[in-house]
């Protein structure tokens, strides 16, 4: 017994041993950490991914700043757009010191005609105004019955019925009911305690009021009429605008004017025959000065973002903010804009400083605005120039209708052939017959060439060589680089940046999963090993409980 309780003694310790040296709560959380360890790198890249995919983000809105900026300046083709070199200015001032506006307003659209235009007011038009006589109440039953007819101007001549018990702000109110069609609206007043006045008001000015009783008397009744069918009470008469415009007589039935001076609308508000209006239509200099200003600033907003992109830190690593360092999209991006400035054959950089606008030793844009104003004022067309696409045709018969995306600069001879019924069947340029595609009278550019989607429209009826010049001023060309990086508006399909969020935002979402499904696998995996270690410390357990057991046996023996 003695070798057995010695042999079941020593065994009886190794449990007790074991048990107390189980730890299964760290060797679970050690195993599933290292489990763990997989996502936490993924996760270290996702944060990664997520600051490079701001980055992309704020430089498509960077460049879209710029290619709305270079719109503005570009007078892109076949589209409705204008730019800031046709935008108006206007200038209205008085002769003799009044004030102008008093007498008159004036808008002017894009494009208008430049020009001075003296102009005197010598009569508004107004609106055809009647009233009835007075009435005692404005509520009361009038106690009369019947039908008239009233319009005026290009309303339809209505029927208003009229019933015995209709007071005064009733026929109003029926009146008005019709007014839409009639063209004519009434109004009560209230002259004192005891006296109102119905008033009848055309819609339209210039436009006589047309009164007519049927069944009953009623309009003869109230005054609006006389016994021969005549005005009663007449406040206003209809008259049209006159006004003489460089000493010619023009006469409108309205006071908004905008078949006069083709683009410009006039308000008239007053008439003075003594006083003469000078209204001056200028190019708006200062807003060509702003949206400049605004390429200019856009352009240095992204050479900002590009150097923020390349700094490095002391020890010649990548800064913490340049998430994009050695991208090598953003280093084609970079390298397309500072060649528009440096390197393009119409030598922007030189062009550029003309006009007072000059490069930095960081590649900034610097503007001397006062060499701007100058050349502003000077020379407008060259400005323009500098910036703008423009089309030149030696013959009227050929238009641009849109630009596409083509890149063409420069002279051109385009032989347009028309057969003898006058319909438009071949056009070669410079000797070329691959450039272009005809159908009907429009021209269009054929994909992969300089003309690629530039569309023309030719409306001769006989063949003829024509002499195109193309200018593509330095917003159009940045225009045209940008158009493949950004599109026209974020996210748009197909552009480079959109490829490139949109392949980032997809890895990302991948990596997501990848972390999900660790995660979960883990979770399965950190269940499994509580099961498993609660089996091992069930059966330690009950090792132990067979010890005590034992030891009671052989204490039982030793006795």
């Amino acid at each position: 017994m003695a070798v057995i309780s010695a042999t079941g003694s020593s065994s009886i310790s190794a449990v007790t041993s074991a048990s107390a040296s189980l730890d299964t709560e760290t060797l679970i959380k050690n195993a599933v950490e290292q489990r763990l360890a997989a996502a936490d790198a993924i996760e270290l890249k996702i944060t990664d991914a997520e600051a490079q995919l701001a980055a992309y983000q704020e430089l498509e809105t960077l460049l879209l700043a710029l290619s709305q900026a270079s719109d503005d300046l570009r007078n892109p083709a076949g589209s409705t757009q204008s730019d800031a070199f046709d935008e108006r200015a206007i200038a209205l001032t008085a002769s003799n010191g009044a004030t102008a506006t008093d007498l008159m307003g004036a808008a002017v659209e894009p494009g208008a005609q430049l020009g001075s235009y003296d102009i005197v007011v010598e009569q508004v038009a107004t609106s055809h105004k009647i009233a009835t006589d007075s009435i005692a109440s404005n509520s009361e039953d009038l106690g009369l019955s019947g039908t008239f007819s009233l319009g005026a101007g290009d309303g339809t001549a209505v029927d208003i019925d009229v019933s015995a018990d209709m007071s005064l702000a009733e026929i109003a109110a029926a009146i008005n009911a019709e007014s839409g069609a009639s063209g004519v609206s009434a109004s009560v007043l209230k002259v004192d305690s005891n006296s109102y006045i119905l008033v009848l008001t055309a819609a339209e000015t210039n436009a006589p009021i047309s009164l007519a009783d049927g069944a009953g008397s009623v309009l003869e009744t109230l005054g609006l009429v006389t016994a021969g069918g005549a005005i009663g009470n007449e406040l206003q008469a209809a008259q049209p605008a006159i006004l003489t415009v460089d000493g010619i007589e023009i006469t409108r039935s309205t006071n908004e004017i905008d078949d006069l001076i083709e683009g410009v609308t006039l308000y008239l508000y007053g008439a003075d025959a003594g006083t003469t209006l000078t209204l001056d239509i200028g190019a708006d200099l200062a807003g060509v000065s702003n949206a400049i200003t605004d390429f200019v600033d856009a352009y240095n907003a992204i050479r900002d973002f590009i150097l923020t992109q390349q700094a490095t830190g002391a020890d010649g690593a990548a800064a913490d903010d340049a998430v994009l360092f050695g991208d090598s999209l953003l280093r084609e991006i970079s390298t397309d804009l500072q060649a528009l400035l440096t390197t393009s054959t119409d030598d922007a950089a030189t062009q550029l400083s003309t006009i007072g606008i000059t490069m930095d030793v960081n590649n900034y844009l610097v503007i001397d605005s006062t060499a701007l104003a100058d050349a502003l004022s000077g020379d407008l067309d060259a400005v323009a120039a500098l910036f703008q696409f423009d089309v030149a045709t030696s013959s009227a018969d050929l238009a641009i209708v849109s630009n596409g995306a083509g890149t063409a600069a420069g002279d051109y001879t385009f032989d347009i052939t028309v057969d003898a019924d006058g319909n438009l069947t071949g056009v070669s340029v410079n000797g070329d017959t691959s450039l272009f595609t005809v159908t009907g009278n429009s021209i269009k550019g054929k994909d992969g060439t300089i003309f690629e989607g530039m569309t023309f429209a030719y409306l001769g009826t006989e063949s003829a060589s024509i002499e195109v010049s193309i200018g593509r001023g330095l917003a159009q060309r940045f225009s045209d680089s940008l158009a493949d990086y950004v599109g026209a508006y974020a996210g748009a399909v197909d552009s480079r940046l959109t490829t490139a969020t949109d392949g980032l935002q997809d890895g990302i979402t991948r990596m997501e999963s990848d972390v999900s499904s660790i995660e979960r696998r883990t979770e399965d995996y950190r269940l499994w090993l509580t099961e498993y270690y609660g089996r091992i410390e069930a059966q330690i357990n009950a090792a132990s409980r067979l010890r005590e057991q034992l030891q009671v046996l052989l204490s039982s023996d030793d006795d």
